[in-house]
């Protein structure tokens, strides 16, 4: 494997922002060069990488990991491995942490950025003057053959257009301001699953400006056969999973006028609509049939982290 070229550090004095890509490892250590190439390769010049490995210090997968990434590290590829697996959020929240960049954004470790992601998604933000950018994206398998349809993200500006429409925030697609980011709270890490939808929905309670893009700016693996309905989720489970998003998307729904309280319940197929209903008394009730969390993952790729504790997104 040949070193890539190292990348020039980022000057305090540039007025080129510099944006963190942070990358959470876990299992299938023979896909993350070419994901880790497809960063290095990406046309905005100041860009570092944050890898964080949460296989387990000392374990296999940890040490076939590092071996891997080894001969690319340097001042902006840096390297941190979790002294124990931790989970998905938690990894994403500990490379924010070692991040320096004015923004971040997240690239899952089988996924490949197209080479001019993260300078259309900055821009896209710096026209805007956004807190928060979801992009749109492909998919592929594990043989590189594409999978249509894309991924195209509808409208994102409010409340509205995350509880009535079907955005896929999944982590890949968020650039985030680092400061924001933090101020919010970061990843729920109780959740390894749809824990980005969440990141979303608490980033619109605290006022942020949010946009998508509907152009796809990187590829989502899809591997054939490994979905994540195939993990079983027990009913308490699936109690805990609908408590939290419940806890988290309530104050949006606040926020929403009454005739849109109201109306919400009418949509479907709004995964809001499918996770609560209104009772009587006025108080939010959760509904949760095993067909629902099922059907939802159908659209999920299977993920490493699937193999490891409490992780299933």
């Amino acid at each position: 494997m040949t070193p890539a070229s190292p990348m020039t550090p980022a000057s305090p004095m540039t007025d080129v922002p510099l944006v963190s890509v942070i990358i959470p490892m876990h299992g299938r250590s023979h896909f993350i060069e070419a994901a880790l190439r497809s960063v290095i390769a990406q046309t905005h010049p100041q860009v570092e990488t944050i890898l964080v490995d949460d296989n387990g210090e000392g374990s296999a997968n940890q040490l076939a990991t590092h071996e891997q990434v080894a001969p690319f590290l340097g001042p902006n590829v840096r390297y941190s491995a979790n002294p124990a697996n931790v989970g998905v959020s938690a990894t994403r929240n500990r490379g924010v942490e070692l991040a320096r960049g004015e923004y971040v954004t997240f690239l899952d470790d089988d996924d490949l950025y197209y080479e001019h992601k993260v300078a259309h998604q900055l821009q896209h933000m710096l026209d805007h003057k956004l807190d928060i950018s979801i992009c749109s994206f492909d998919r592929f398998d594990t043989d590189g053959e594409t999978q249509p349809p894309s991924a195209i993200q509808p409208p994102l500006t409010c409340a509205q257009d995350v509880l009535f429409g079907d955005p896929s925030p999944h982590a890949p697609t968020i650039m985030i301001e680092r400061a924001f980011f933090q101020r919010i709270g970061g990843f729920n890490e109780s959740l390894a699953y749809r824990e980005d939808l969440m990141l979303v929905t608490r980033a619109l309670i605290h006022g942020a400006a949010i946009g998508s893009i509907p152009q796809p700016l990187f590829n989502y693996r899809v591997h054939a056969g490994f979905q994540l309905s195939k993990k079983r989720f027990a009913c308490d489970e699936i109690d805990r999973i609908y408590a939290i998003i419940d806890e988290e998307e309530a104050e949006l729904r606040r926020q929403l006028p009454p005739a849109e309280r109201e109306r919400l319940l009418e949509v479907t197929p709004s995964r809001a609509a499918q996770a609560i209903v209104q009772s009587s008394g006025g108080q939010d009730e959760r509904r949760h049939p095993h067909q629902t969390m099922d059907r939802e993952a159908q659209s999920v790729r299977g993920h490493g982290y699937l193999q490891g504790q409490d992780h299933g997104r």
